[in-house]
């Protein structure tokens, strides 16, 4: 059986940062321009310092001058990880033949639910799109069509190769990249709120960070893939790999670590955002009512923090409510994040992360199972 897979075959069925904020409302209505956080920039980095102990890092974290996305100058939290998780394998990702089993493969996204991968749903692709342009395998061997070794590695990285390797299963390994290659997140100790509207999530500085070191990647480019008729399948962590980011994540299953919460009968702590403010497991359904725009909400004990969405949403939250910082690929390089936000969105392959587009047409499969 596939450790942490909570997808669902698709043809089955045709305490931490507590005390930060002060608040005494769990209305998503809350007013959050008084947010002042009252831990000490020190003791907010011997925290984070804490939380990502046993991350992948290549260098010592450290507290840095920083420019966030608004203009804002302040202190932030640096820390380089390397381009695999601390905790958990990575892979498989593409199946070799139409006959493979779903774990012999990974995981995908269709209608915003997370389905396992398998030989069958390869030979499919064309019911599942309703587009006979898909054709991803070879008929008379039933072997799946590849870019794997280096060559997947180049296509995941380059924004402008999906329409050549059309009907391809992208596939890059973290054996094939630079171990001491990393990247490098500088974050807020303490948030400072956006003015106006909640600031957009860019594909360049992500999400936020597990704390096995992996980032929690802007959603994936689905209008970029699926248009040039490729996959980027991920693994049964929703993660997979190209080689400007290392592995990251498109969904959170269970295998990046996590932390009791501060509050009684809390969902776990998972991650910090870009931003500062802290992440937490996803919700029940009928607790989601709560959350604000970005996925948000204040909690006595907690303050303002964000949950998850579901695996498969290609989302993890919908917005930043304070300023975010940087993802850099040179640890020596200063953060100023208020050029990349001037900058725009920076193009990525077919693995790697982009602005997320629409989801893709077609029937909509029975959903996983609610395990």
């Amino acid at each position: 059986m596939k450790h942490y897979k909570i997808a669902t075959h698709l043809f089955l069925s045709a305490p931490f940062l507590a005390s930060a904020l002060l608040f005494s409302s769990c209305s998503k209505n809350e007013d959050l321009t008084s947010v002042s956080q009252n831990i000490e920039a020190p003791s907010r980095f011997d925290e984070l310092s804490a939380l990502f102990d046993d991350a992948n890092t290549l260098e010592t974290p450290k507290i840095v001058d920083c420019k966030l996305s608004g203009g804002t100058e302040t202190q932030c939290f640096s820390i380089t990880t390397g381009p695999a998780p601390a905790n958990h394998k990575t892979g498989p990702y593409c199946p070799r033949t139409i006959s493979d089993t779903a774990e012999q493969a990974g995981t995908w996204f269709v209608n915003e639910k997370l389905y396992d991968v398998d030989g069958k749903f390869i030979e499919q692709l064309g019911v599942i799109y309703n587009d006979n342009e898909w054709q991803m395998f070879d008929a008379a061997t039933g072997k799946v069509t590849l870019a794997e070794g280096q060559l997947g590695c180049d296509v995941a990285g380059d924004p402008n190769s999906a329409p050549d390797y059309k009907n391809y299963c992208v596939e890059c390994e973290v054996k094939y990249l630079d171990p001491n290659a990393g990247q490098t997140f500088v974050f807020p100790l303490e948030p400072v709120l956006t003015t106006g509207n909640p600031s957009r999530i860019g594909p360049h500085t992500g999400i936020g960070l597990a704390f096995n070191g992996v980032k929690l990647d802007a959603p994936a480019p689905l209008d970029l893939i699926l248009g040039s008729h490729t996959l980027g399948l991920f693994d049964a962590c929703v993660g997979h790999v190209n080689p400007t980011t290392g592995y990251h994540y498109h969904g959170l299953v269970g295998c990046e670590p996590n932390k009791t919460a501060g509050a009684a009968n809390h969902s776990p702590l998972v991650a910090v955002a870009m931003d500062g403010f802290d992440i937490y497991a996803k919700l029940d359904d009928g607790e989601a009512g709560s959350l604000d725009e970005c996925g948000g909400h204040v909690v006595g004990g907690l303050g303002y923090h964000y949950h998850v969405e579901a695996a498969g949403t290609n989302q993890f939250i919908g917005c930043f409510k304070a300023e975010s910082g940087c993802t850099l690929d040179n640890s020596s390089a200063t953060c100023d994040a208020s050029v990349q936000e001037r900058r725009g969105p920076r193009g990525r392959g077919p693995e790697g992360a982009g602005p997320g587009g629409p989801r893709p047409d077609g029937p909509r499969p029975d959903g996983p199972r609610p395990d």
